[in-house]
């Protein structure tokens, strides 16, 4: 009988564990990235006896139950909008990557904020890894190391001169010759001061030819090899540009236009101008019967700019947005993936570390993985569950707690026989 009592005390102890992951799970069902716990039960070593039944098997007693381990469920959990731009989702088996200055730890739960010091820090106050160095092109190195991921609000972004100039505009057909239409707008040069910039049209000849010719008081333009900055150009009946200074139109037609002597001691500007369309194999220029007309113009330079936001892609990359227009990449978050998560061990704050069964972690940029900005994931806890879970591990205590009773009552009763 003692030995019944036994058995089912270890029977009251493995439920009231199960009691525990169910209060632990609902106690985290609205915990940012949290992962669910289960945990298994086995039987305990059972007591053999030599003795064997008639048919030669032996007779086998158990010894009650033990809690076998305790796993987490890394199921994916759903998306809930914040409108933060720093709160990041993971929809994979990734994990993001936090340090403290000591310990590197992972976790799910993407609730960063930039602190006063500029540094992308998790709830729990770790510094988020990612890479930080830019190629040449402007985009994140993936190759190198990952360390803090530092935004310098102090730092803004360097003008760039324009090196890229678009017109698309209409000349008037029937336009008188002598006829002039200017085209306008600004560029900025090297040290990030806007000029005004004109492009002078005139009509020479009724068989649809126009000269061209830039203008600017910014510096002065140059009209001779390899710049050109002045020229002629010739439309077929259909209106449609066909000769740019006696050559047939293709992407050879664009002209690099250089000014000297920019205000300022800036450098000097040279902008390839546009005549041809690629996509279109035509050009940005028509000569209809219609007003002249100047529908769009585009040059690419900007003046210095200060950074006002970032956002981040869905391969993790952040963005900073600048107010002169610019959004350059300032950083990307790094991911880990594990052989084995269940071998991860769990710390507060819903963090998890590298333990001795997970394998090592293998860092890596957004990939299969992918990252939702403005998004939060939520626990994966699923409340219908865990009631069913609660009903089952709440008999279970009932009935072993009973059996302990009926086990006592038996005794009592052995006691009684002795008297």
């Amino acid at each position: 009988m003692f030995s019944s009592i036994h058995r089912s005390y270890t029977g009251l102890l493995v439920n009231a564990t199960g009691l525990s992951m169910v209060s632990n799970n609902l106690s985290n069902l609205n915990t940012v990235g949290y992962k669910r716990s289960q945990a298994n039960f086995g039987q305990l070593m059972a007591n053999s006896s030599l003795a064997a039944s008639g048919n030669g098997n032996p007779v086998q007693i158990g010894l009650g139950a033990a809690t076998s381990e305790v796993i987490s469920s890394f199921n994916q959990g759903s998306f809930i909008n914040t409108g933060e731009g720093t709160d990041l989702a993971l929809q994979g088996n990734g994990f993001f990557v936090v340090n403290n200055g000591t310990d590197t730890s992972y976790t799910r739960a993407g609730n960063f904020t930039l602190n006063s010091n500029g540094f992308l820090v998790s709830a729990s106050g770790h510094n988020v890894q990612g890479y930080t160095e830019t190629n040449a092109d402007g985009t994140i190195n993936t190759t190198g190391t990952v360390g803090d991921i530092f935004v310098d609000f102090e730092a803004g972004s360097p003008p760039r001169a324009t090196d890229q100039v678009r017109f698309v505009t209409n000349l008037n057909a029937t336009a008188e010759v002598g006829e002039e239409f200017v085209s306008s707008l600004n560029v900025f040069d090297s040290n990030g001061e806007e000029h005004a910039l004109n492009l002078k049209y005139t009509k020479t000849a009724n068989e649809g030819e126009w000269s061209y010719e830039f203008l600017t008081e910014a510096g002065t333009v140059s009209t001779t090899s390899p710049t050109q900055g002045s020229g002629t150009m010739t439309f077929d009946a259909n209106g449609q540009l066909s000769l740019v200074d006696g050559a047939s139109l293709s992407a050879a037609s664009n002209r690099t236009v250089g000014v000297s002597g920019v205000d300022g001691g800036a450098e000097d500007l040279a902008f390839t101008w546009e005549v041809f369309n690629s996509d279109t194999n035509s050009g940005f220029l028509t000569n209809l019967g219609q007003r002249s007309n100047t529908g769009s113009a585009y040059q690419n330079g900007t003046s210095s700019g200060n950074l006002q936001r970032v956002e981040f892609a869905l391969n993790g990359t952040m963005f900073g947005f600048y107010d002169n227009g610019d959004n350059v990449a300032l950083a990307q978050v790094a991911l880990a993936t594990f052989p084995n998560n269940q071998g991860l061990r769990q710390r507060a704050d819903g963090l998890f570390q590298q333990g001795p069964t997970s394998g090592a972690a293998n860092l890596e940029p957004a990939g299969r993985t992918q990252v939702f900005t403005r998004t939060l994931e939520t626990s994966n806890v699923d409340i219908a569950e865990e009631f069913t879970d609660l009903i089952i591990h709440q008999r279970g205590y009932q009935s072993n707690a009973k059996s302990i009773s009926t086990a006592d009552q038996v005794i009592q009763e052995i006691v009684n026989l002795k008297r």
